[in-house]
């Protein structure tokens, strides 16, 4: 327990201090947070942040007040000292802001828990309710904070101009737990009535949150990263449908469909077969891949970047390949809403990522060369014997000639016999590949290709 000197700091303001909930701002509300913001040093916060986020719907603010003595009413009665703003991201996925609190409070952790707690209680009513953060690739501290405290890093992956980002994720009702906020009353929690080590545990947990995240609302710089972002509705990359990694199934979302165009069936079930046999017939060819760091010439081995084999030598396969392609330009350019262009070279390559491999995110033309779409083939028996593997795209755009990825993506969970096109100026990667049996048959196989312009 706190000594009672420890409490005597906080104690009477925290005494002072009730916590309003608001599904919606009423004029002197609103006028309360602005004074809050402004005071925070972060103003721009409640028009760029706060009212976007609640006007859509599915968000709720969090507030500490202290009330003015007298009179209790009218402009100013409320003086906000923290604020917690939640919103939902995805189906059953909520994103918390930090708890902002101003400098007076900033080490008033009982304040902060207490804060904290009442919005976790509200999200757990929901058993499905999870909370996730988003921590920047890289993270030393906020990821060993947050992974000490149950998250769990998963492979979503969320892009900035300035930074990539994992989600992390860990039900609502769990974190109440790991906190040890579950079975300590909201009053104890204010007046510092509270488990030293609990104390001590939410200290850690929050003061990462926020000044993780402080970078993100206090520098006006979008190529400055904070360790820890702020999600987005729409910005949560699970699978597409549901899928599951590694349930072998396959689902497309056409609201999707000018980020990456699928064809199913791609060969007939001959050659299909006929491919994958002449790979594993060629085994002996296979090379360890290689990538053109931007600004080289000659291709390197980086396995920090990209961990597979890949062969030149696809047999008769290459030709039929080649042939099924320009057969479904016509198809696909229009449904990728790409322009059309004199056809040039359609170059193809055969890659086996093994247990372990990966090609971590970049682009196949940075819009100097020739390059304008690229194409991917799994080919492999059903059902696969590997999970992962996923190729996730990620939408780039041209602004003002820069190429800048977007927040929409779609990830292709791999099939044999699944031929997919995406214009090679998109940021893509491939997930890692899990394969038990460690055999090569048991790979994924795929051919890629880049369709070039005269």
């Amino acid at each position: 327990m706190t000594d009672s000197s420890q409490s005597a700091f906080f104690g009477a303001r925290n005494e002072a201090t009730r916590i309003e909930i608001f599904d919606e701002l009423s004029n002197l509300a609103q006028a309360a947070l602005r004074t809050f913001f402004r005071r925070m040093g972060a103003p721009h916060l409640m028009d760029e942040v706060v009212l976007p986020l609640l006007g859509e719907g599915d968000s709720q603010i969090f507030a500490a007040v202290r009330d003015r003595p007298w009179p209790p009413w009218g402009l100013g009665a409320r003086n906000v000292v923290a604020v917690l703003q939640t919103h939902l991201v995805a189906d059953g996925c909520w994103g918390l802001s930090p708890v902002y609190v101003a400098d007076e409070d900033l080490t008033n952790v009982a304040l902060t828990a207490a804060l904290y707690k009442e919005a976790l209680e509200t999200l757990a009513v929901d058993p499905n309710a999870e909370v996730h953060y988003l921590v920047a690739d890289g993270s030393l501290h906020a990821d060993h904070v947050l992974t000490q405290t149950g998250f769990e890093r998963t492979e979503d992956v969320f892009l900035t101009e300035a930074a990539r980002y994992f989600t992390y994720r860990i039900p609502a009702g769990a974190l109440l737990e790991k906190l040890g906020l579950a079975k300590v009353d909201t009053g104890d929690l204010l007046a510092q009535v509270v488990d030293r080590e609990v104390y001590a545990r939410n200290a850690t947990f929050h003061h990462t949150v926020y000044l993780g995240s402080r970078a993100e609302w206090t520098i006006d710089r979008v190529d400055v990263a904070s360790e820890i972002a702020r999600l987005v509705r729409g910005g949560h990359y699970s699978k597409p449908g549901g899928v599951p990694t590694g349930t072998g199934r396959y689902s497309f979302d056409e609201r999707f469909e000018d980020i990456v165009q699928p064809v199913r069936e791609f060969l007939d079930v001959e050659q299909h077969l006929g491919l994958y046999q002449h790979v594993l017939e060629e085994r002996e060819k296979f090379e360890v891949a290689t990538i053109v760091p931007r600004g080289a010439v000659e291709p390197t081995v980086n396995e920090r970047i990209r961990r597979s084999r890949t062969l030149d030598d696809l047999g008769p396969y290459g030709d039929r390949l080649v042939e099924r392609i320009r057969e479904q330009l016509g198809e696909v350019l229009p449904r990728l809403k790409h322009p059309a262009f004199q056809l040039g070279e359609i170059e193809l390559q055969a890659t086996v990522n093994g247990d372990g491999d990966y090609f971590r995110l970049h682009r196949d033309s940075d819009g100097t060369d020739t390059r304008e779409l690229t194409f991917v083939y799994f080919f492999f028996p059903e059902p696969r014997r590997f999970s992962g593997g996923e190729l996730r795209v990620f939408e780039t755009r041209d602004v003002d000639g820069q190429l800048i990825p977007t927040d929409r993506s779609q990830t292709i969970v791999p099939r044999g016999n699944l031929a997919v096109f995406f214009p090679s100026r998109h940021e893509h990667e491939v997930l890692p590949v899990r394969v038990p049996s460690g055999t090569l048959e048991d790979a994924r196989f795929s051919v890629t290709g880049w369709i070039h312009r005269k």
